[in-house]
């Protein structure tokens, strides 16, 4: 079977498409695919942060309409990019491993990797989400904050001109496009993700035979995870503009939910909840953080 998928032209996003179709191929045997590239508002406007420019959906939507149109069979995103609810029967059908969940600090060329909470008073640290930066100044308030947008590798070229002394960005995609530049992972606690990050997901019209065919393939583990932490999106309904980070770890038939909700005036909270049910232990991590004050 040969599908076609839809997917943003960037080498990350082509690299994501290697590496679930690799894994789907190895799970199901006989599936082949052509790649269907298509450029999204996110990738075409990067003069303003993503949470002032719409959030959720900017990587999403036109990727999306080639499968809605019928020139795409399914799409692939990562899935922090997805909004909580996806249009016309599109439905997440599979998801290959999860790689790293963890955010990392990268250094300018000529400085050192140091832990965050040790930066000097001054430095300059690109955090392109609200949530990246209450998390740095939670730990660091000696520190400025900026943002750069635009795909990896243009984000590190601007990191060593000049932009910032330090960025943050997803491990993953670091990873992924085999990036060897030191820098500091950053533990999940303080630095909570972003629910879904290293997630690739695969989408496809509910009822379709591509849907039917790929859901056999999906990795059981990450899906649980992925499940978890749509449903805290989706009861949470914050957007990219709330300082919020949501991450669960699937073991033995488990789930352990860290859930980070940030104020603006410096107050922090985490909260962990567990269960067997990932749609009830991510909504029920969404109901913690909603009875917080500054909620």
């Amino acid at each position: 079977m040969r599908i076609r998928v839809a997917a943003r032209p960037s080498r990350l996003s082509l690299r994501q498409v290697e590496i679930i179709m690799e894994y789907i191929s190895t799970r199901l045997g006989g599936v082949s695919y052509e790649v269907v590239k298509t450029q999204t508002r996110g990738d075409r406007e990067r003069d303003k942060p993503l949470h002032e420019i719409g959030g959720k959906g900017l990587f999403e939507r036109e990727v999306d309409k080639l499968v809605l149109e019928g020139r795409a069979d399914a799409s692939i995103h990562s899935l922090k990019d997805l909004p909580s609810q996806l249009p016309n029967g599109l439905t997440i059908v599979a998801v290959s491993p999860r790689g790293p969940r963890e955010d990392s600090l990268i250094p300018r060329r000529g400085r050192p990797a140091v832990a965050p909470e040790k930066l000097p008073s001054g430095t300059v640290v690109a955090a392109g989400s609200p949530r990246r930066k209450y998390e740095l100044l939670h730990v660091n308030p000696r520190v400025e904050t900026t943002w750069i947008r635009g795909n990896i590798d243009t984000r590190l070229r601007r990191l060593d001109e000049g932009r910032a002394d330090y960025l943050i960005t997803a491990e993953a995609g670091l990873v992924r496009l085999g990036i060897g530049r030191q820098r500091v992972v950053l533990p999940v606690k303080p630095f909570t993700p972003a629910p879904g990050q290293g997630i690739i997901a695969l989408v496809a019209p509910s009822e379709s035979s591509t849907a039917r065919l790929l859901s056999k393939a999906t990795h059981k583990p990450t899906h649980m995870e992925m499940l978890a932490e749509r449903a805290f999106l989706e009861a949470l309904q914050a957007g990219c503009a709330k300082p919020v980070g949501g991450v669960s770890f699937y073991k033995d038939g488990r789930l352990r939910f860290i859930a980070a909700s940030f104020s603006g005036d410096g107050r922090a909270e985490w909260i962990t909840v567990e269960g067997r049910d990932p749609l009830e232990v991510g909504a029920r991590a969404a109901e913690e953080v909603k009875r917080l004050p500054w909620w």
